[in-house]
Parts: C-alpha cells; sequence; structure tokens
C-alpha cells in the first residue's frame, strides 16, 4: 500500500507533510503538488523549501501539471483566438446587456488540480498503461490536508483502488493523538518549525475570492496584483460572447472593485473565503 500526499503547500498539507517527515505520521511514498501554473510566488517558494526538507527525509515532492504553460496561458489563447484547442473554462462572472449577473462553468479544478494528480497515480505509482484497467481492491492511501474544523470538504474515493485518508481529523481511522484543526496545525508547525509560515494557497485569477482575499492578493505583491488585473481587462475585451466577462462577482474590474469586507464596516466574519488551501476542491 502506497501512501500519497496532495500537497497544496498551504498550513494544513504543510503539517502532514512535516509530521510525516518526524516520523509522527507513517512516512509517504511521495507527495503531489498539482500547479496550475499561477499561485502566488510565495507558494513557490515554500514549495521549494518543502522539497528540499521532504528530501532530507527520503520523500520525494513531485510537482504535476495539466498543459505545460498553465492556466493562465491556456485562458490567454483561447479568448485571443491564438490557439483553437480546448481549455479549461475559469467559473468567471458574465455581465449579460440587460445587466443580469451569471456564473461560468467551473472546469478548472477538475482539469488542472485533479486529472493531473489522478494520472500520476494511475501512470506513476501504480504503473498502468493509458487505457488499463485499474485493479479493484484500494492499493493506494491518498492523504488530504484537510483538518477537523473543515469536515464538510471531505469526501469518499470514486476509485476502488484509491482510499481517500484525512490524518488531521482521523478519517477512516486515527493517525494522531487527537484530531487537529487548522489552528492546532498552526501551533504544531510555530513548536516544530518556527521560522516555516505556510502562505495562502489558491490561484491568483480564482473568481471565488472574496474581497479579503483579493486584498490579499493586492496588498502582498504589487506585480502579481497588476497581473491579475490585467488578465481581468484581457478576457473581458478579447471575449467573443454577448456578455462581458469579471472576476470579480460585482461585475466591476478589479482595480474599481471596493474591497473593503463586513469586519470593515463593523459587521463580522460572514464568509471566511480561501482560508482553506486549495486541494483539488477548491471553490466548496
Amino acid at each position: 500500500m502506497k501512501h500519497v500526499l496532495s500537497f497544496g503547500a498551504g498550513v494544513q498539507s504543510t503539517a502532514l507533510l512535516l509530521m510525516s517527515c518526524k516520523g509522527i505520521l507513517p512516512k509517504l511514498d511521495c507527495a503531489l503538488f498539482s500547479d496550475v501554473g499561477w499561485e502566488p510566488q510565495k507558494v513557490y517558494d515554500h514549495l521549494e523549501w518543502s522539497r528540499k526538507e521532504a528530501a532530507k527525509h527520503g520523500i520525494p515532492v513531485v510537482v504535476v501539471r495539466h498543459t505545460k504553460g498553465g492556466i493562465r496561458e491556456d485562458v490567454v489563447k483561447n479568448v485571443t483566438h491564438k490557439d483553437g484547442s480546448r481549455f479549461a473554462a475559469l467559473p468567471m462572472f458574465t455581465l449579460a446587456p440587460d445587466g443580469s449577473i451569471g456564473m461560468g462553468r467551473r472546469q478548472c479544478t477538475s482539469e488542472y488540480k485533479i486529472k493531473p494528480v489522478d494520472q500520476f497515480l494511475r501512470r506513476e505509482i501504480m504503473g498502468l498503461k493509458k487505457g488499463q484497467r485499474a485493479p479493484r481492491e484500494p492499493r493506494i492511501r491518498h492523504w488530504f490536508g484537510i483538518s477537523a474544523d473543515e469536515l464538510r470538504r471531505t469526501r469518499i474515493s470514486r476509485d476502488r483502488w484509491c482510499q481517500n485518508i484525512y490524518p488531521l481529523p482521523g478519517l477512516p481511522d486515527p493517525m494522531l493523538h487527537k484530531p487537529y484543526t487548522r489552528h492546532d496545525c498552526l501551533l504544531w508547525m510555530r513548536e516544530h518549525y518556527p521560522d516555516i509560515n505556510p502562505p495562502r494557497s489558491a490561484c491568483l485569477c480564482c473568481p471565488y475570492h472574496n474581497n479579503a482575499s483579493w486584498r490579499h492578493v493586492r496588498d502582498s505583491d504589487p506585480k502579481e496584483w497588476d497581473e491579475v488585473v490585467a488578465f481581468d481587462k484581457l478576457v473581458r475585451d478579447k471575449n467573443s460572447i454577448n456578455k462581458k466577462i469579471y472576476l470579480h462577482r460585482d461585475c466591476v474590474p478589479l482595480d474599481q472593485v471596493d474591497l473593503t469586507t463586513p469586519e470593515d464596516h463593523g459587521q463580522g466574519n460572514l464568509f471566511s473565503g480561501f482560508r482553506e488551501e486549495c486541494m483539488g476542491v477548491c471553490g466548496v
């Protein structure tokens, strides 16, 4: 039985990787980072640190991708008609001439997050050839960095050859001495790795960002914010449908959106946004 971690480079999956390195959890056979090609640079920096740290303990951290160019390049090629190939749609917001707001299909999670991992598990871990039937019994224990305060995000694998494992809440069987919340993971890392502060892991262009998340993108790196603003304008100006496309739910250009939050107005925390890392179930 192989132990494989879906590594998002955020708080929870980093805790799992490092717990495995320290022998608190079983040793992983590998950790897989599914790269959409447009994460914050801080995520890639942390990924590289994690790769080197895990290598000290014989755990390879492998990067898998859906396409060579990544999601930004694929979308730009499509909307500018430079490439007629199929691409996975982002769930961008649409504004019709009558003022009605809609939302496009979300295919990016499946195409850019889940499928690259699934293909790696089949071909590299189990050694299956393309089209070869997979075994009917579990061969892989697939770990996910979902903590005890996020149980709504857990799910049962649809494949018989793969068993989804959630070590932090202890599902389907306890692997730690207690269930771990996200806060517990932070406390554990502060004790054992005080110099490490895992960043938020979420695609820079994700339309599911709330205002706090967009503001985090804006304030973290001006260059990355400028790139997202330019992307938002490009997909709106170059698309061929009769609706305008926006990344923000208010259907306003990103650089013109009021990014204050309910907390700023004393209304409390109404929506947590992307405090959880994207682990193939982003937007849920």
